[in-house]
């Protein structure tokens, strides 16, 4: 599980901001906490709100843009990493981008740090806590002159010489250590462990744009229990559903472009997915009407609601089946605030060390003050520089927000910030 993420100079971003999953408000549901080994307590959600171009997208495009250089390695040496830095300043290329990120696996605690530009890596620093005293697994640093990279492998890591080697050659200046890892034909423990979470736990971004369908019916076409389980979910949002059937069409590879697609799925799924399902499952939802007429509607022609509702519901099960972590930009877009809800409760409920992050404008949770806690509520909104501005309403004292104080009454009064400044609605003559 993630405890915190620290972004810097990137795209939107300017200064450090840190996003954080640490419980610290004592008075909040339980159901939102997971308790590591050495008994911090970490949240399983969080949510964001702001203005629009107030950065919100831009926090998760940071942790999908991580993810990807330990996943998705550059291959050439001249390739550029995929991302901008802060570019309202004189010289943007002259500044690093940093980011922290502290997370647990098998319950010990890691901190990774990187430094880069848009061309290199410049450093990366991965530390761990089997005890109270940090140890080192690795650190590497960049000639950036030579574009030569020099990894230092900590005294507990157990391999091979030739292997550590190795990867040290692979990790080229636009890789990460965790990137050369993924190309290269070495046996080091500790760094397949890693690697192996990285790919298990972080999930692509889903937008407002984004269609999980197809990964939904992948999901019913091979496991009862989750279409059972399907069902129950879309009566939930329309009472009329009694069931949902997928049936696979027999047909060679697709012609979509399944690059942003497959990046989701597990990689013993993309094989088949390639040739199976993407474009190629017929989806109907099977309506109970008047005298119990049965009626079935392709997925096509049901609302944009169920649609997103049925997409959603895949990416939910395999949260509380399997531990994950998942952002979602604007996750109320075509859910009623009651359907939206009830999608966060079966989370918190049933889910186990899974965290879910998204990005909202729906403000019917600040209305929840028996649900929503004060520590996983984060707000945005731009400083004078154009930069990123994070913080949550835990960072508020007492005299801002009072104990058992309505936060929808103090966001509307503009106590916590995080509001478009629109001005008057009256238009000057020309």
């Amino acid at each position: 599980m993630i405890q915190y993420i620290k972004i810097k100079n990137f795209e939107a971003i300017k200064e450090e901001i840190e996003l954080n999953f640490e419980a610290i408000d004592t008075d909040g549901s339980p159901v939102y906490e997971v308790e590591m080994p050495d008994k911090r307590k970490l949240l399983k959600l969080a949510y964001i709100y702001g203005p629009n171009a107030s950065g919100k997208s831009t926090i998760l495009k940071a942790i999908q843009f991580l993810r990807e250089l330990w996943l998705s390695p550059r291959y050439k040496r001249d390739d550029e990493l995929e991302f901008d830095p802060f570019l309202f300043q004189a010289q943007p290329e002259n500044d690093s981008t940093d980011i922290d990120l502290a997370f647990y696996v098998d319950g010990v605690r890691y901190i990774y740090q990187l430094k880069c530009t848009k061309r290199s890596i410049l450093s990366e620093k991965m530390i761990f806590y089997q005890t109270n005293q940090p140890s080192e697994l690795f650190s590497r640093t960049t000639d950036l002159e030579k574009q030569v990279s020099y990894v230092q492998f900590g005294s507990k890591v157990r391999a091979a010489a030739k292997d550590m080697n190795a990867l040290e050659t692979a990790t080229l200046h636009n890789n990460t250590v965790f990137g050369a890892f993924q190309k290269t034909n070495v046996d080091i423990p500790a760094i397949a462990k890693l690697s192996r979470w990285l790919k298990d736990f972080f999930r692509l971004i889903i937008n407002q744009d984004y269609d999980m369908s197809d990964y939904t019916a992948y999901q019913i076409s091979r496991d009862p229990a989750f279409r059972k389980w399907m069902n129950m979910f879309l009566n939930k949002a329309d009472k009329n559903i009694r069931e949902v059937t997928v049936k696979l069409k027999n047909q060679d590879r697709p012609d979509t472009d399944l690059r942003s697609v497959k990046s989701w799925f597990p990689e013993d799924m993309q094989l088949r997915l390639l040739y199976d399902i993407m474009d190629n499952s017929e989806i109907h939802f099977h309506h109970v009407v008047g005298d119990n007429k049965v009626y079935t509607l392709a997925i096509e022609k049901e609302s944009q609601g169920s649609q997103r509702y049925f997409g959603l519901g895949g990416v939910l099960y395999s949260l509380l089946t399997s531990s994950g972590f998942v952002s979602i930009d604007e996750l109320d877009t075509s859910l009623h605030a009651d359907l939206m809800k009830h999608f966060l409760q079966l989370f918190l409920l049933n889910s186990h060390q899974s965290q879910l992050l998204f990005t909202t404008h729906n403000l019917f949770l600040l209305e929840e003050q028996d649900f929503i806690r004060k520590d996983a509520l984060w707000f945005t909104e731009k400083g004078e520089d154009g930069g990123v501005n994070l913080y949550s309403a835990a960072d508020f004292d007492s005299d801002t927000l009072r104990k058992g104080a309505s936060l929808i009454n103090a966001y509307k009064a503009g106590r916590l910030g995080a509001k478009p400044n629109l001005g008057s609605p009256y238009l000057n003559a020309p």
